[in-house]
């Protein structure tokens, strides 16, 4: 696990030379089948560990797995978000489906996947059946769900494919697995996977098992949050959604290429109570977890869900437990930095005129209103563009019209000069002014049908020059002008991400060196701003990167009134808002991050001691579990001591506040651990299966001894029967 990209292949064949001996392709399967029973029985005995413990119920691990998220304390302060969590989809760890090679070798063959009954991946994977239930087309099947209609258009549907199911959903036909949708909290535990089947990154079924145990108010970041809220309003899951006041958040990343309407309704930065935190756990998870994709493409559906699984467990054991501290300590640290600006951004705030904070948010509410109202472009505008782009057209068409006539005319009075080349042209003239007579009708048929749509009479045609003919020549020049926007908005959206996956984002001068096409679109939106009446902004490298998101770029669509006429437009004072909003979310930090802190500190408390008190209550009848049960509190509590430490760093940390220092104390658990005899039998239970089993114990212990070694055998026999 410490290394995921290792195959069994590239192990076995190290071994070999390690060995000096040749590899042969049954050490592999014989490997394979060895490792299978392996990771069986470490399974079954982490279910027997965690039967003695109470914590086999369903679903348990994906609600308590994350101490700082879920082990709540009694009396502890409410948070308006009482927890976060991120879901993303994966199509790095697709499976390849098995099929029959075909005569062209183009088209696809048969399927030969062998029928495999077992399931893996333990309580992490969601089963496909589980999935299903929450698929749209399934939705008819609960009893208590009202249909509500068709969904309202969302306004970020063009800029995000996976917002179109129609385009996610076609895949390579090779591929029985698309990938993989994840869940994590904000610490990056792993709550659920599910696999794509042949569908796209939509996540019908990522929330199953949160119905069973509502665990309060939930955010929740995805890269379209803008785009499943109306889904969720018309599933079965809206009831519950309003029961847990679910928020859908949009990650900060992800939120570059959302517009600005939806940024003011989901971007974090503007949502109360979501901290610096910027949710995009899923990126960060995938960038280390896709190792796994060469190893497990080609594998079965079960062998591929327990490599998948195997992974998050060490991950979520090994690394992520022992780096939650270190989470807890980094952002401490990032939120106390911001709070220790505070008197900056006082000082900003008042250069620009902001002297009450409640301004801000309503200046927010005056942008929200503004960009509402200019979603879409009147109806009637529309056909005055069009009215007067015919007008256009006709007025050149009739020009032609005119120079072909005058040459035809002079074709005709030369006739009798040169006959046969006359003829040619003549002919081409004539074909040409025919061209252009059907132009000018057809042109005319669709002026007459604007002209009717619009209630003009025919003696009210526009001319040139006139009121109406410079008022839609305004139309069409902003027309240009958004076009021109829209390109120049797409291609820096598209380097942004690029460059991100490259860890060379925010480097705008590398962003300007290596795309000429931004270059090119810049031009030709400055070319088209020159033209509206008032010229527009021209903008050149330093106006695009200073604005803090690309949303930005919307406040310059507005075509019936200048935005910059409104004061929350003004660059300084936008600048200002952010800061605000920053140091704000900075308190909230804190406040949240005493909470996790309160709720670890306890946990680390209880565990130590309801843990040892389980192994010495089975000690007595089961040695061998309790050793188990030893073993598995020391998995994670071996980094209890690096945890203190780490705390305890904090309380040294400059602008640390001496009154918050009760929250680095142990409270009590609401969860609290209470041993009431689970799984340690009575005396008197043990007494009588004692005295029943006593004759017995001797051949049974043979019988089970044989029946150990005919299983070794026969797997390692059809191991050796395939060579």
């Amino acid at each position: 696990m410490r290394c995921p990209r290792l195959g069994i292949q590239p192990f076995i064949r190290a071994l070999c030379d390690l060995q000096g001996i040749r590899f042969k392709n049954n050490l592999l399967v014989q490997f394979s089948s060895a490792y299978d029973l392996y990771i069986s029985l470490v399974e079954g005995v982490r279910r027997l560990v965690l039967d003695a413990l109470g914590r086999s119920t369903p679903n348990y691990r994906m609600l308590n797995t994350c101490p700082a998220c879920q082990y709540e304390v009694v009396d502890e302060p409410g948070q308006p978000i009482r927890m976060m969590a991120a879901f993303d989809g994966n199509n790095s760890l697709k499976r390849v489906q098995r099929r029959e090679p075909t005569e062209d070798g183009k088209t696809l063959g048969a399927v030969r996947e062998k029928l495999d009954i077992q399931v893996g991946g333990g309580d992490y994977f969601l089963q496909p059946e589980q999935v299903d239930l929450w698929d749209e087309p399934s939705w008819g099947r609960w009893l208590d769900w009202v249909p509500s209609g068709k969904g309202a258009k969302n306004s970020c549907a063009d800029r995000w494919a996976n917002m179109n199911e129609s385009k996610t959903a076609r895949s390579f036909g090779c591929f029985e697995a698309n990938g993989i949708f994840a869940g994590f909290c904000r610490h990056s535990f792993v709550l659920a996977f599910a696999d794509m089947i042949r569908t796209g990154e939509h996540p019908s079924g990522s929330r199953r098992g949160l119905p069973d145990e509502p665990i309060g108010s939930l955010g929740v970041g995805y890269d379209i949050a803008c785009g499943m809220v109306d889904k969720i309003a018309r599933s079965p899951l809206s009831h519950l959604a309003k029961e847990e006041k679910l928020q859908m958040l949009i990650g900060l990343l992800h939120g570059y290429a959302h517009n600005r309407l939806c940024q003011l309704s989901f971007l974090m930065l503007y949502i109360y109570g979501t901290g610096i935190e910027d949710l995009e756990v899923c990126e960060r998870y995938f960038s280390q977890s896709n190792a796994l994709a060469p190893v497990t493409r080609y594998m079965g559906r079960f062998r591929r869900h327990q490599a998948i699984a195997s992974y998050a467990y060490h991950r979520d054991n090994f690394e992520t437990y022992h780096n939650l501290s270190k989470f807890i300590y980094s952002n401490y640290k990032q939120a106390l930095a911001i709070l220790n600006r505070a008197k900056d951004t006082a000082k900003t705030l008042k250069s620009v005129g902001i002297l009450d904070a409640q301004k801000v948010f309503s200046f927010l509410e005056e942008e929200k209103e503004y960009l509402e109202s200019r979603q879409s472009t009147p109806v009637k505008e529309t056909l005055l563009c069009s009215y007067y782009l015919a007008l256009v057209k006709l007025s050149y068409c009739q020009e032609r019209l005119q120079r072909s006539r005058q040459t035809f005319r002079e074709g005709m009075g030369s006739l009798h000069d040169n006959r046969s080349s006359k003829d040619e042209s003549l002919f081409l003239t004539e074909r040409e002014m025919e061209k252009e007579q059907e132009m000018e009708a057809k042109l005319l048929g669709d002026i007459q049908s604007f002209e009717d749509r619009l209630g003009l009479r025919r003696d009210q045609r526009w001319q040139q020059g006139s009121t109406e003919w410079k008022e839609a020549e305004e139309l069409v020049y902003m027309a240009k002008y958004q076009k021109s926007l829209d390109r120049l908005e797409g291609l820096i959206v598209a380097r942004i991400f690029e460059l991100s996956r490259m860890n060379i984002s925010g480097t705008g001068h590398a962003m300007q060196k290596r795309s000429a096409a931004i270059q090119s679109a810049l031009e030709s939106y400055n070319e088209a701003a020159a033209q509206l009446i008032p010229p527009r902004k021209l903008l050149n490298w330093d106006d695009v990167l200073n604005y803090t998101y690309l949303s930005e770029f919307d406040f310059l669509r507005d075509s019936r009134s200048d935005v910059r006429d409104h004061i929350w437009a003004r660059p300084a004072i936008r600048e200002a808002m952010s800061e605000l909003f920053k140091l704000m979310r900075a308190g909230e930090e804190l406040d949240r991050l005493h909470i996790e802190i309160k709720r670890l500190v306890t946990y680390m408390k209880e565990e130590e001691e309801f843990i040892p008190a389980v192994v010495e209550e089975v000690q007595a009848h089961d040695p061998q579990l309790a050793y188990q049960i030893h073993r598995y509190a020391h998995e994670r509590g071996r980094f209890n001591s690096v945890h203190c430490m780490r705390l305890d760093s904090i309380r040294k940390l400059k602008g640390f506040a001496q009154s918050d220092a009760h929250f680095f104390s142990a409270g009590i658990g609401i969860r609290r651990q209470i041993r009431e005899g689970t799984s340690a039998r009575n005396e008197g239970e043990q007494a009588r299966e004692a005295g029943e089993e006593e004759d017995d114990d001797e051949s049974e212990g043979e019988d089970e001894e044989a029946q150990a070694d005919d299983l070794v055998e026969a797997v390692l026999g059809v191991a050796n029967d395939t060579l």
